[in-house]
């Protein structure tokens, strides 16, 4: 029953990510409210909360952050290249559509990214959002779930929720049928990025990924966008 009410609440926890996107984005329209209540109330609070109540804050910080492992961290970086340099081709093919960078440009504005930001923007974009989502998805979510489900369906799961406040942001900024590719991308990523802490226990070799990916996005958008 401990388990099952576990689950329920992982799951819970999972729809609250994208609702706390929801509320900034598209209720707020503002990206610091995102952040807010994305990062700070979900990323970092809510595991934080539950190992509090589960007793085991130590072993959550633990199991998330692990050790250290070079190879693992050449895999994260390796990977990390190829997730570089698919954003940055995939996006380039996507704004060469015309007026497609004056869309997308428009949507970060009204969100409040400007230009006098946006290089600070994108530092917090690829050092702490990278870092918080793995430590949230991969480090608290997937660890939580593996002790009720098979680790398939756990990865499968704990992508699905991962992916799922993606498709908010992807269709706002890119219209339905690219915010759909888009997320379907962001989908495989979140597999592979599970399967990867099945392999190599520590956040690192994720985050070095994560982190990589990101900067491929925040170079798109500084230098195509902006």
């Amino acid at each position: 029953m401990a388990r099952k009410r576990t689950l329920l609440l992982l799951i819970g926890y999972g729809f609250a990510a994208t609702l706390a996107i929801f509320y900034g984005l598209v209720e707020r329209h503002s990206l610091f409210v995102t952040f807010v209540s994305f990062h700070l109330a979900v990323c970092v609070a809510i595991p934080l909360l539950h190992g509090w109540w589960e007793k085991s804050l130590q072993e959550y910080w633990r199991l998330a952050w692990g050790l250290f492992e070079k190879r693992g961290a050449l895999f994260g970086i390796g990977l990390g290249l190829l997730f570089f340099t698919g954003i940055l081709t995939g996006l380039w093919l996507i704004l060469q559509a015309e007026g497609r960078p004056d869309i997308v440009r428009a949507g970060l504005e009204s969100w409040g990214v400007n230009r006098n930001w946006i290089g600070l923007f994108a530092l917090y974009l690829v050092v702490v959002n990278s870092l918080l989502e793995e430590l949230f998805w991969r480090g608290f979510v997937l660890q939580r779930m593996l002790r009720s489900l098979s680790r398939v369906v756990s990865v499968l799961l704990t992508s699905f929720f991962y992916t799922l406040y993606h498709l908010i942001i992807t269709t706002a900024l890119f219209g339905v049928w690219q915010g759909l590719l888009l997320t379907t991308a962001v989908y495989g990523a979140g597999v592979i990025w599970g399967w990867m802490k099945g392999l190599f226990p520590s956040i690192y070799p994720t985050w070095f990924s994560h982190l990589l990916a990101d900067l491929g996005l925040a170079l798109a958008v500084v230098f195509w966008i902006y």
